[in-house]
Formats: C-alpha cells, sequence, structure tokens
C-alpha cells in the first residue's frame, strides 16, 4: 500500500522566514486524500532522505529474505533501544556535506496499517481467517524523535490521512502522518549522524493485505552546486492498483539551457512486497510524449517498490536495523537516466510521473522532483521575489513559492520585513564548533581561518564578485579548491579564529555579505 505524503514548506526569504498555509485537502474516489503541489523551491543546494521500517520478524536483527512478502510474516516492533518509554523504535543516518551552507527544510513522516494493536490469523479450507484484538489508538500522530547526540523528544504532527475512518481502507487503516522538524535541524548541533524516530504505532502480527510501517526524513539544504535547482514535492494518499494509476504532473520550472539536464526523484510508499512484481514507476519522454518505464541496480522496471531504502543502485544499509527486506516500507532516491536529454530536454519546463501496477497494489504517500535549472531562469525568479538582491554569490538565497492547486493567488507578493543580523560573540556555540571543529583539507592552500564571501563553479562569475569587492574598498582574494574546481572569494585569511570569526560576524550585518563564513583548512 502506499501513500503519499504532504510536506510542507517555509517560505525562507533571505534570511526571514514566512509560512503559507498549503493547499485544502480533498477526498478522492479510492478514499484517500487528492495530490496537490505544495511548496516549490529555486535554490542552490540538495536534497537527503533517510528513514526506516518499524515492524519487521524481529526486534533488532536484521530481516534479509527476499522471497517473503509481508503479508506471510508474523510482524513484531522493531525496538533498538533500551528505553523503556519507547514501544518500537529504528534509527537512520543522515550524511551532509562538509560545504553545508544551511537547512533549508526538514519533513519528518510516519506511516503505517494499524487496524488494532495484534492480529491472528487462521488457514481455512485454502483461505486466511484474520482476528484482531487490541483497541486502537487514536494517537496516532504522537512519538519521540531523538537527534543526533540529543535526548528523545516528543513530537505531535498533523494526521495526513487516517483509513479507519473510511470503509474503503477500515479493513487494514493506513494513516500518514507529518511533523516539521525543521527548526529541531536549524538549531542541531550536530546535524549528520543518527536519528531515532520511536513509538509509531502499527498492527504486530497478521493483518489482511499485510501490515507495514516506518518512518521517513527529508531535508533540503543550501550548499554550493554549479546549478540552481528546482525542487517541487507533491503530497496525498492514493491506492495504486490496475483500475487506478496516478499522474503526477511537475512544472514551474526551466531545465537548464545547455548540457545534460541531471534530474533526480525521491519517492517513499506503503505496502510494496519484495516478491509480488508488477508495479511501475515511469516518466514521460519530452520528445516523444511516450513514457519511460524507470530502474537501476536495486529496482527493477516490473517490482519497482520491493520493500527496499535505496539511493540509486545502492541499498543504504546505514541504518539499525539494516535490513534488505523492509516488509512493506519503501524509500527510493534516484536519479533520471536522461541519456543524451532524452527524457527531459533542455529548456524543458515541465514532466508527468506515472505510477501504476498489474498485480501489486500499494499506497504512494511522497514524491518530491528536483532537477536543475537554467541560471537565467533562477536570476528572474529571484529578481521576481526581491529585486534588490544579490545575483553574484553563487549560493543564493533560496526562494520558496506556494502552489496550491485550487488557490490562483499563491504567487502574491508578501511585503518583507527588513533585513537584521545579530551578530555572536566570542561566547556564542558558534565560536566554539568554530574552533572545535576538524578543518578542511584542500591542496595547495595555506593553512588558517579564511573569511569566505561567495563560493563559485564559474570563474568569470567568481573574477566579477572579486571585482565588486575591490570596488567596495575590501582586499578581495581567490583560491581554487583542486578537488572541485571552485572558486572560494575570501576577504582574509587569519592564523586565530577569533580574527576571522569577527570579521565575518561583522560582515553579516549587511544584507549583501549575510552568506559570508569561516572556513577553517589545513590545520589538522
Amino acid at each position: 500500500m502506499k501513500r503519499l505524503l504532504g510536506i510542507f514548506f517555509f517560505i525562507i526569504g533571505y534570511s526571514q522566514a514566512f509560512a503559507q498555509e498549503a493547499a485544502p485537502i480533498n477526498d478522492v474516489s479510492n478514499g484517500g486524500v487528492a495530490f496537490n503541489s505544495q511548496n516549490e523551491f529555486y535554490i542552490f543546494g540538495d536534497t537527503a532522505v533517510i528513514g526506516n521500517n518499524i515492524l519487521s520478524e524481529d526486534d533488532k536483527d536484521a530481516f534479509n529474505n527476499l522471497q517473503v512478502n509481508n503479508d506471510d510474516t508474523k510482524m513484531r516492533y522493531v525496538d533498538i533501544d533500551s528505553d523503556k518509554e519507547t514501544f518500537s523504535s529504528s534509527q537512520a543516518t543522515l550524511t551532509l556535506p562538509s560545504d553545508l551552507k544551511k537547512i533549508a527544510y526538514a519533513g519528518l513522516y510516519w506511516s503505517a496499517t494499524y487496524a488494532y494493536e495484534k492480529g491472528t490469523r487462521k488457514e481455512q479450507k485454502g483461505n486466511y481467517d484474520y482476528r484482531g484484538s487490541g483497541e486502537r489508538s487514536t494517537l496516532i500522530n504522537q512519538i519521540k524523535f531523538k537527534l543526533p547526540n540529543q535526548e528523545y523528544q516528543d513530537i505531535t504532527g498533523q494526521v495526513i490521512y487516517d483509513g479507519s475512518t473510511n470503509p474503503t481502507h477500515a479493513i487494514n487503516s493506513p494513516y500518514v502522518c507529518f511533523a516539521d522538524v525543521t527548526k529541531l535541524l536549524k538549531e542541531a548541533e550536530n546535524k549528520s549522524g543518527d536519528y531515532v524516530v520511536a513509538n509509531v504505532k502499527a498492527t504486530e502480527g497478521y493483518l489482511s493485505g499485510g501490515s507495514a510501517a516506518g518512518w521517513m526524513l527529508y531535508v533540503i539544504y543550501q550548499s554550493p552546486t554549479d546549478n540552481p535547482k528546482y525542487i517541487s514535492t507533491y503530497h496525498g494518499f492514493a491506492l495504486i492498483n490496475k483500475e487506478e494509476p496516478l499522474d503526477l504532473k511537475f512544472e514551474n520550472f526551466k531545465s537548464v539551457e545547455i548540457g545534460n539536464v541531471k534530474t533526480t526523484v525521491v519517492l517513499s510508499a506503503l505496502e510494496g512486497d519484495s516478491a509480488l512484481e508488477g508495479d511501475n514507476f515511469e516518466i514521460i519522454k519530452q520528445k516523444d510524449g511516450s513514457y519511460q518505464a524507470l530502474s537501476n541496480g536495486a529496482r527493477f522496471q516490473q517490482n519497482f517498490f520491493n520493500s527496499s531504502i535505496t539511493n540509486n543502485s545502492i541499498k543504504n544499509r546505514n541504518r539499525l536495523p539494516n535490513s534488505e527486506n523492509t516488509l512493506g516500507f519503501d524509500i527510493a532516491k534516484l536519479d533520471i537516466p536522461n541519456y543524451n536529454n532524452a527524457i527531459i530536454s533542455n529548456n524543458t519546463s515541465e514532466t508527468t510521473l506515472r505510477f501504476k501496477t498489474q498485480s501489486d497494489r500499494f499506497y504512494l504517500y511522497f514524491t518530491a522532483f528536483e532537477t536543475e535549472i537554467a541560471q537565467t531562469f533562477f536570476d528572474d525568479i529571484v529578481q521576481d521575489n526581491n529585486p534588490n538582491a544579490s545575483q553574484t554569490a553563487s549560493v543564493s538565497p533560496e526562494i520558496v513559492r506556494s502552489q496550491p492547486e485550487s488557490d490562483p493567488s499563491y504567487n502574491t507578493k508578501q511585503k518583507r520585513k527588513p533585513y537584521r543580523y545579530t551578530q555572536k560573540g566570542l561566547n556564542s556555540k558558534a565560536f566554539n564548533y568554530l574552533k572545535n571543529k576538524k578543518s578542511t583539507t584542500i591542496a595547495g592552500v595555506e593553512g588558517g581561518y579564511y573569511v569566505v564571501t561567495g563560493v563559485f563553479a564559474e570563474s568569470l562569475r567568481a573574477a566579477k564578485w572579486t571585482s565588486n569587492l575591490i570596488k567596495e574598498g575590501y582586499k578581495a582574494n581567490t583560491f581554487i579548491n583542486p578537488k572541485n574546481r571552485w572558486n572560494y572569494v575570501y576577504l582574509l585569511r587569519s592564523d586565530t579564529p577569533d580574527e576571522a570569526f569577527k570579521l565575518a560576524e561583522k560582515l553579516k550585518v549587511n544584507y549583501k555579505y549575510r552568506d559570508a563564513w569561516v572556513l577553517k583548512a589545513n590545520l589538522d
């Protein structure tokens, strides 16, 4: 079963946050929730997704039998910790890049089939008779969430869909919940590391159609990239079966004008069995309008949703437990194989994803579409949202636009608050982190603390930014990181962190230099 979980995004406009409400959620014919586009990011950066299942055959050991369906597995809660306050818990590791600028968004989702607490089955004349016991809790939206090197925090999320209230889905009662945890990740000292989700509720034992459960953390972050990106998510809840395929259309972007168009999708679903074939994920080919079935080394054209957690062709085993068969819970991040731009062409402004099955039904609950966009298109978006925005820094502030299908006024501009920055002192956590963090190794660069005002993939843009700084009276210099060929423009190299930190804080008071930061290089 699969459900598409809605992602609600923050509008982060040049260091000021403006939240917008999502589009209304409407029931659809199969008893689910109609899919609507939520907010759209235009950003220099990337995404990361992690998660894990919360039901398995054993409470701690990995389950690696790929020939068994979740229908035939006696489920029990995964519970990796020894905390008496948790009855279910599983872990996954988030790894963010060393050049991370900031967290732009983090959404946490949990989903399960939950008709009753425990179920049994008995075979009668070749058929199974399912019985349940234990009253279903109404608190499906309350869980515990642990960030790296922290204690559990209580999270109360929003119920996106609860199948127990609909006769169509009452037999296995799937649900999806969501919580915006952006603030928690932004404030965390350690953003990379082990995340644990606990007390996700589901049916143990046996359940008609199979019991399944899991959680997912989807993160959008800002970092230097060659091209800006368009990132859009859909949310809802849909049963995908032979009669109910699903098409999701993404637009409001413009792919790069020349060169390879790099595109990625992220999907999560419930009830995709490892051994049952027939489910497909397809994308429209721009050149002829036909649909191309997608696959890779971990997912196949006729069994795309196969109870696994994957990043392209690699199964993500950086989890606890690290089961190969996640028993009805799927997370997939995959690059579109866009050879010779046959699927998404240059200057393309829309595409469609299609989900269907010939046998194995599933619920889709989350889809994200990510593609590189033309620099000129990104510049136009920036200017439309803030005419005074600087366009020289390669890591520009992200733009987020609300895109509810039922609200034609989503482009309405909002009055922005004046930019203000409060300087942090030498007693701050930020300064202590700078002193204690591991330095970056960059070949051919003198060791020290560099006050960086911009990182550029293109040398011409770096030269233009350096020229502007010199005109402003600064002594700007540049070095190239031979590892990625990026150009770092800096105003100071210091032997001490104090001097560099003070200058960076002073610069950030000025809106034009709000992205100034200190690079600690070659000091370990």
